[in-house]
């Protein structure tokens, strides 16, 4: 049997876009496409999201809904 190379799997962000953030009740998340690259194309293989006010990385966990 003759060895075959290994697979090659390129798996990144694609382009945002803006989205409603249905907790904010505004425009403020961003959404894009989880993009494949394999010897046989680009496959979207599923989807991301980013809410500019609700995932706030410099936020503690426990402080999310205090208004």
């Amino acid at each position: 049997m003759a060895d075959t190379p290994p697979l090659t799997v390129h798996v990144i962000p694609g382009p945002a876009r803006e989205d409603w953030c249905p907790t904010c009740k505004a425009n403020t998340r961003l959404t894009g496409d989880i993009l494949m690259l394999t010897p046989d194309g680009v496959s979207v293989v599923g989807t991301w999201t980013a809410c500019e006010i609700c995932d706030d990385p410099d936020e503690l966990p426990t402080e999310r809904g205090r208004g």
